[in-house]
């Protein structure tokens, strides 16, 4: 795994809110690897209850040993959902979203959901964009031993989301500062 822009986690003050792109189910182990170890000690993933906490025994594994929780992509929850993640910022945690709101099977960024502007917006926190590319698969049609795949991971200049901004624009600025990663 490549990581670039390693620089900026000391620009960044926390709590701050992680955004990224989500590629695969394993995205959040990729991120958290790319960040200092003393950084990543106090982060707080979000992951879609439709599916990660579905099953109660995962939902369980994924709070113990992943300190994830439960966030809604669609219907009346998600409102609480963001309630909660400001919650967690108030308390000193760094959190982790992926705004896509779904995987994109290595494809190409999806639009961000509005919530995440929304967030950052009335938050105030710092947000620190950080951008997966897949560089080579690690498993490749034909072979019987797949080779290792290689991955980077670029992060981004940190950056505030001026509180005069509507929701919709402020999403729009952090699409591009993930894509610009």
């Amino acid at each position: 795994m490549e990581v670039r822009g390693r620089l900026n986690f000391r620009e960044v003050e926390e709590p701050c809110l992680i955004i990224g792109n989500h590629i695969m189910h394993l995205d959040q182990s990729l991120l958290l690897r790319a960040m200092p170890s003393g950084f990543r000690q106090r982060i707080a993933i979000a992951a879609s209850e439709d599916d990660m906490f579905r099953n109660r025994v995962k939902g369980f594994l994924i709070e113990l040993l992943g300190n994830a929780f439960p966030f809604a992509r669609v219907g009346g929850g998600i409102r609480d959902s963001l309630e909660y993640a400001a919650l967690m910022l108030g308390d000193g945690w760094n959190v982790l979203i992926f705004p896509e709101g779904e995987l994109t099977v290595l494809g190409p960024m999806k639009p961000f959901k509005g919530g995440v502007g929304l967030l950052a917006r009335e938050t105030g926190v710092p947000v620190l964009p950080m951008r997966i590319d897949i560089i080579r698969p690690g498993i490749q049609e034909g072979s019987w031993l797949p080779p290792r795949g290689r991955v980077r991971v670029s992060v981004g200049e940190p950056i505030r989301v001026d509180g005069a901004l509507n929701h919709d624009d402020a999403t729009a600025l952090l699409e591009r500062a993930v894509r610009d990663a």
